[in-house]
């Protein structure tokens, strides 16, 4: 179960054409990575460009040149940026300056310190969104999992719960998983 905030921040991607860049960041790489899948799936079928910080750091030209560029084929595209450091800058602040209408970018990096210069440009500029993960505790991660089994048509206690959530490493991803394991064994469905 995702919170208004996370709900907000990913509806975004297509709600608004003004942002430029999506930043993903914290402690839950689960989250990260669930949150960056909605986000692509909202782009019906887009074609997705990789890209990942090294090669902006040598290349600050080449994110600005992806983003504006069109398809081949006159598809839709999105950029999805992996961030290994705290690095490529210069490619972040042309991509921000850019005054054309671009595809969008989804970038994802680990846990960034409030004193990390990239997440300080993010969440200080008009045109870039920016969303921090931390991990859940034990009693929200439960209850994400009761949650996420409710639409699937399963009933399960709180202690059941909670042993998922702890069974799977608090994982989103592989709890989803395995509650989808139970409702097909249990012929489980949401009516």
């Amino acid at each position: 179960m995702s919170s208004p905030k996370e709900r907000a921040f990913i509806s975004a991607i297509t709600a608004r054409p003004d942002i430029r860049l999506f930043l993903i960041f914290g402690q839950d790489e689960s989250a990260i990575a669930d949150i960056a899948a909605q986000m692509a799936a909202q782009l019906d079928g887009a074609e997705r460009i990789d890209i990942d910080s090294d090669r902006i750091r040598s290349d600050p030209a080449l994110l600005a040149d992806e983003a504006s560029s069109l398809s081949l084929f006159g598809d839709r595209r999105y950029v999805r940026l992996n961030f290994r450091r705290d690095e490529g800058l210069d490619a972040i602040e042309n991509l921000l300056d850019l005054e054309n209408g671009t595809n969008p970018v989804i970038a994802i990096a680990g846990n960034l310190p409030k004193t990390s210069k990239l997440r300080k440009l993010v969440e200080g500029h008009p045109r870039a969104m920016a969303h921090i993960c931390y991990l859940p505790e034990e009693s929200s991660a439960a209850a994400s999992v009761m949650a996420h089994a409710a639409t699937l048509g399963l009933k399960l206690d709180r202690s059941l719960s909670a042993r998922i959530a702890r069974y799977t490493g608090q994982d989103r991803k592989l709890a989803q998983v395995e509650l989808e394991k139970l409702a097909l064994y249990y012929d489980a469905s949401p009516e």
